[in-house]
């Protein structure tokens, strides 16, 4: 079947109210612009063809934010999502069910759930089945049934969303404790038990596949999720980013109707050094209502265009509620 999902419009005003599958066409186009975000001299343009690791080569731990979050039953789960025309990988925690094989529930979710922010999308279809297991060497292998692979996109895209998978399963088996220290997590996917299959007409499944780290999201937001309600009169707001100068931008939006209204701003220091991965964190008071945070980044000063300086790049919002 042809993919066609459109993403909820209610970020007015920040234009990302393309459709999932105008994205997915820029995906495909190449039209990636990705900041690496692993502080090395990375392609900025991405291949559209996954390659298969035979020696994992080794990430660095700071270019993997912690796939952990409070309260228990949480799923790591990735989504694409626009950033400027460059489609990359943000994670939410969807709420699981005790018990069971974290890596499977977390890939199934991913199949089978709509991600809490309408910013984000996926091509998958719901998996009849996927189970998971885990070899020595931090090797996770992934069994999905080939129902999950039922929509038609690009090459591009198909790329992205195998990485997806990749992203979402590490991340699970992290969070759940299931892989050692030492070795980089790797990922082999198979489908009804089988390898070689042909991912969305694509992408051979089968090999081991690491994560690209050029398609993780510069900057995105942990906490608060979004739709997030909060019965205390603070808000303390963590999350994920990169920046030339480890500093970032945050503003604060009252939800007014259907307009914003702008509440408080701010920066805050990422805790690793310029151009390197690191963790935000900061707590704000508010009244009780409805609000929209955005953390972003600003180009470098540009003394031939001053206007510039009030650009906000790499944007990520979220919405919650203070009771």
């Amino acid at each position: 079947m042809e993919w066609s999902f459109q993403p909820g419009d209610h970020r007015r005003g920040r234009g990302r109210a393309l459709t999932a599958t105008a994205l997915l066409s820029l995906a495909g186009l190449g039209l990636t612009g990705c900041t690496p975000v692993d502080g090395t001299d990375a392609a900025t343009s991405l291949p559209a063809q996954a390659s298969t690791v035979t020696g994992p080569t080794s990430v660095p731990h700071s270019a993997v934010p912690p796939a952990t979050a409070t309260g228990g039953n949480l799923l790591p789960v990735y989504w694409m999502g626009d950033n400027n025309g460059s489609i990359l990988l943000y994670r939410e925690f969807l709420k699981g069910e005790q018990g069971g094989d974290p890596i499977a529930a977390a890939v199934q979710a991913m199949t089978t759930s709509a991600p809490l922010d309408p910013d984000y999308f996926g091509p998958w279809s719901p998996a009849g089945t996927v189970s998971a297991s885990i070899s020595p060497g931090n090797i996770i292998t992934v069994d999905m049934s080939r129902d999950a692979f039922g929509t038609r996109i690009d090459e591009g895209s198909a790329y992205r969303a195998v990485q997806q998978l990749v992203y979402t399963a590490t991340a699970a088996a992290a969070s759940s404790g299931l892989v050692s220290g030492g070795d980089p997590s790797s990922v082999v996917i198979l489908v009804d038990g089988e390898t070689g299959f042909n991912a969305f007409g694509h992408i051979e499944l089968g090999g081991q596949m690491q994560r690209d780290t050029a398609l993780m999201a510069p900057i995105w937001v942990i906490e608060p999720q979004h739709g997030e309600v909060r019965d205390q009169p603070e808000i303390t707001v963590s999350g994920s980013g990169v920046s030339d100068d480890a500093v970032l931008y945050w503003r604060i939006d009252e939800v007014v109707g259907a307009d914003l209204k702008p509440h408080r701003s701010g920066t805050v220091g990422l805790d690793e050094r310029p151009g390197s991965p690191g963790l935000f964190e900061f707590t704000v008071a508010l009244e009780p209502g409805e609000y929209e945070v955005t953390v972003f980044d600003r180009p470098a000063a540009d003394q031939d265009n001053p206007d510039q300086d009030n650009k906000e790049l790499n944007a990520d919002t979220k919405r919650f509620d203070l009771d």
